[in-house]
């Protein structure tokens, strides 16, 4: 800025509490700051909404959708574990008494693959989740609105796909 440019300012006039005027001229005086500095900082600080209070509830705010999503996907993997246990006890027939040693050693062997296998998808990175959507593309009424708007209402295929 060149120093000859002059700034432009303007005058502006309010009224405050006695005992808020008393604690500004305390707060200026102790700490050598004059009115306008702060009058200026908390008027751009409460314009641009970057006090601590609202830095803090945007930080909550990103806190509780996380902390949702974490129990959406604990909520999705609690029912995949519910259907496999369901449809695992639907197929596997009970055993022969004479049977049970040798199908718990092939379980063991199974399991053991079974967990090294997990392992090795987990540590590269990779989860099951990651393989689901993460949002729903569209609710009910978006899918009738594309459907009838489309005219594919009739063929049974919303945006190209099969229903």
């Amino acid at each position: 800025m060149n120093p000859k440019t002059k700034i432009r300012s303007a005058r502006v006039w309010t009224q405050l509490s006695a005992t808020l005027r008393d604690r500004l001229s305390s707060h200026c005086a102790a700490s050598k700051v004059t009115e306008r500095a702060v009058f200026e900082a908390a008027l751009e600080q409460y314009i641009s909404g970057a006090s601590d209070m609202t830095l803090v509830l945007r930080r909550l705010d990103r806190l509780g959708r996380a902390a949702d999503r974490v129990h959406r996907d604990v909520e999705l993997l609690s029912a995949t574990l519910a259907v496999f246990v369901r449809i695992w006890f639907a197929h596997t027939p009970s055993l022969r008494e004479e049977a049970r040693p040798a199908a718990r050693e092939d379980a063991e062997s199974r399991y053991r693959q079974f967990m090294d296998y997990v392992a090795q998808e987990f540590t590269g990175g990779r989860r099951f989740l990651d393989d689901l959507p993460r949002e729903a593309v569209a609710d009910d009424a978006e899918l009738k609105a594309m459907a009838t708007s489309n005219g594919s209402s009739a063929t049974g295929q919303v945006s190209g796909r099969p229903r």
